[in-house]
């Protein structure tokens, strides 16, 4: 691989952590006792600002695996960006149980 390719997958793998490390920021404000306001609610499920940028970010690196597919690299970037779309998937999910 060329020094471009690893720098491109060093990129990759800091964008792939942006769900994560949203999902632990709102975990902490959570914790600390301060609210966060919901985007969308809907049946009871809050999409709140963090879900929805960590599911751009997921939707971003899929698209990026799209752009990249004549190249190796195309496939970790689809396994990055289901991983993130299965974290924001879930946080999801987990507010429907969180108290308002």
């Amino acid at each position: 691989m060329t020094n471009d390719l690893w720098m491109i997958l060093i990129m990759g793998m800091a964008l792939a952590c942006g769900p994560v490390l949203l999902v632990w920021l709102e975990d902490r404000t959570r914790a600390r006792g301060a609210s966060v306001p919901a985007l969308v609610t809907v049946k009871g499920y809050k999409v709140t600002p963090h879900s929805a940028f960590s599911l751009i970010i997921a939707i971003m690196l899929i698209y990026i695996s799209w752009q990249m597919r004549g190249i190796g690299m195309g496939f970790v970037f689809m396994v990055f960006g289901f991983v993130d779309i299965i974290i924001a998937v879930q946080n999801i999910r987990k507010s429907k149980s969180l108290p308002s």
